[in-house]
């Protein structure tokens, strides 16, 4: 259990509070009759325990402060742009409908380099990667955490600062959005059970993680599966529990279960 200074000095400062309390009031008690010039330069016992107790409360009240602090803690990386994986909602065509990768790609170099990405550019820049990796790799469709590591960010943006990691725990995606690095991650759609997805949802997915919010355990993504994902919560279980790295390839069978993320710095 993690030990907080502030509740153990507070802790501290009660035990002197009640051992000062109990000690004055011994000696008031016990002590022999002095004269009217020792009494008149006697330190005010009542008024060191008066400062004692509102010490005090101020202590307890910076506790709770401090536990409830914990409770609720939120990160969210800002300025991290949304767009849809179909920008002008082109959902039937293929370089889009399987544009999730791109779109996640596209979000994390355009946040970390500070530029500005609107509708026009992400539509422009999709279909560029879809032909750049077409060209050079024999595909779009579907690509693994690390081939749309190497492939997307450092083959067709020349972006190097990332980090593929891979069998994670929910706590790691947590520390990383703590420590201001995006996630960009592949899931089961399926299972995130997305309301805004057309029915049952894709098998294949991915989307960026950009925030955590500890009281309601939920968190905070810009998920390019639907125009309505900028700022999309998940549950935590539900968001890992759908983890699920894929083969590269056109709808390549899943034979492993693989909980792999990508962390993209600035």
């Amino acid at each position: 259990m993690k030990k907080h200074p502030r509740i153990i000095f507070g802790l501290i400062f009660i035990v002197a509070f009640l051992a000062a309390y109990f000690f004055f009031s011994a000696e008031e008690t016990n002590a022999p009759s002095e004269t009217k010039e020792a009494e008149a330069n006697k330190p005010d016992s009542n008024l060191l325990v008066n400062k004692l107790a509102e010490r005090k409360d101020e202590l307890l009240n910076n506790i709770d402060e401090t536990g409830s602090k914990e409770q609720s803690e939120k990160f969210e990386i800002t300025g991290v742009p949304f767009i849809s994986q179909a920008p002008s909602g082109q959902w039937d065509n293929p370089v889009y409908q399987d544009g999730c990768e791109e779109a996640a790609a596209l979000m994390a170099v355009y946040w970390a380099k500070g530029k500005i990405l609107n509708k026009n550019i992400a539509e422009d820049t999709l279909a560029a990667i879809a032909e750049y990796e077409e060209k050079n790799y024999g595909g779009y469709h579907d690509t693994s955490a690390e081939d749309t590591a190497e492939r997307i960010l450092r083959g067709y943006f020349g972006y190097d600062n990332f980090e593929l990691k891979k069998d994670i725990a929910i706590e790691d995606i947590i520390e990383e959005i703590k420590n201001g690095r995006l996630v960009i991650a592949p899931f089961d759609g399926r299972l995130l059970g997305n309301p805004y997805y057309t029915a049952p949802g894709p098998e294949r997915h991915f989307l960026a993680i950009k925030g955590y919010d500890a009281a309601k355990k939920e968190f905070i993504t810009n998920d390019p599966g639907t125009k309505r994902g900028e700022g999309y919560r998940y549950d935590e279980k539900v968001l890992y529990n759908a983890l699920m790295d894929y083969p590269t390839g056109y709808h390549e069978p899943i034979v492993q279960i693989k909980k792999d993320i990508i962390v993209v710095g600035k």
